[in-house]
């Protein structure tokens, strides 16, 4: 299962932006960028293709990746003055750092979003003061256990994960810095980001990584290699993304993904729109028709996703509302501390799991 398996940026997006269709925007259709994979292929079929058909415009989706290369990629060619997508999808710690670098963002206006009023303000992403995205899905980083290997129920707390004797060496975790580990961690044993704004703070959440690496069989990169560790059973447990597991166990495959007690990891996906685009009011159409009642259950019941707008608005039962996302606690990802730490961050994880 590859929910979110990146088709590379080199590879897809990068000769695009320099094709003559994205130097004179306005001989290409409306176009908004999704995640590869299967997520791409459900975004046309559930949203793009019912907007089309209810409005009669046109919108061409193309892929994305999650990582810095699609966001670098994307602000290099808005700074040649290219528009190479209307709408693309950023998490807060993408959009902090574009902040950082310019005007690049259009600013929506909320006038045009009758549906941004149901959206929890801190879904609402703003520069001095301007509304400058929006979120419209979230997605879980949970527990995920192999059925058959485990001989008690599924794993549902980190603190067992890291430290039952049980799981050594058969721990799975997120390979890269901004996997959750680092939050997680923060958020279990300390004062959650908080202490990450330290480099004393820094140091004590590595150290307790530390701690529990002889542990983790595999540091994953790509959730192929957790699904396999999964299937091959050299992993029992471990973090994986929620509506994969999900979408797994639909097939058949002995996992189940918890909500672990302590806290859920959480990402969020926002709306932003280049400042180079020409589109900028249809691109305000799609996001207030994305944050509709029953496109939020769309998210939830084809996607897996989780509806930002509650499980109220989006008239889901809390059953099905369970199922994707968690009335409990949640952390989510320190984004100030990775943009203002990033280097230091990232040397620290890297000395951690490599030594």
């Amino acid at each position: 299962m590859k929910r979110r398996s990146f088709i590379a940026m080199a590879a897809s997006a990068i000769p695009a932006l320099k094709s003559s269709a994205f130097a004179s925007s306005f001989e290409r259709p409306f176009t908004v960028s999704a995640y590869g994979g299967l997520f791409e292929k459900a975004f046309q079929q559930y949203v793009a293709n019912i907007f089309t058909e209810e409005t009669n415009i046109p919108v061409k989706v193309v892929s994305q990746s999650g990582d810095d290369a699609w966001v670098f990629g994307l602000v290099n060619a808005i700074k040649n003055g290219l528009a190479p997508v209307d709408l693309t999808i950023l998490k807060e710690v993408d959009l902090l750092r574009i902040k950082k670098m310019g005007d690049l963002l259009k600013n929506l206006d909320g006038r045009q979003l009758n549906n941004l009023q149901s959206l929890p303000s801190q879904y609402h992403f703003k520069s001095d003061g301007a509304l400058q995205a929006v979120g419209f899905i979230g997605w879980y980083i949970n527990l995920t256990s192999n059925l058959n290997r485990l001989d008690g129920p599924p794993v549902d707390s980190w603190i067992e994960a890291f430290e039952n004797p049980d799981f050594k060496d058969v721990l799975a975790l997120a390979g890269f810095y901004n996997g959750g580990v680092v939050e997680v961690v923060a958020e279990v044993y300390f004062e959650g980001e908080s202490t990450l704004m330290s480099p004393a703070g820094q140091r004590a959440v590595f150290d307790k990584i530390r701690s529990f690496k002889p542990r983790v069989k595999l540091w994953w990169t790509g959730e192929s290699q957790m699904e396999q560790g999964l299937r091959s059973g050299n992993v029992v447990t471990g973090m994986y993304p929620h509506d994969v597991a999900l979408l797994l166990g639909e097939e058949g495959f002995p996992v189940v993904s918890k909500f672990p007690k302590e806290c859920a990891f959480m990402n969020v996906g926002y709306y932003a729109c280049p400042s180079t685009s020409p589109f900028s009011d249809l691109a305000a159409k799609f996001i207030d028709f994305s944050l509709r009642p029953d496109i939020q259950r769309t998210f939830a019941e084809k996607m897996k996703l989780s509806p930002l707008i509650g499980r109220e608005n989006a008239v889901l039962s809390s059953q099905d509302f369970n199922l994707v996302a968690t009335e409990g606690p949640i952390v989510r990802p320190a984004s100030r501390a990775m943009v203002e730490s990033a280097s230091a961050l990232q040397r620290l994880w890297q000395r951690t799991i490599s030594s």
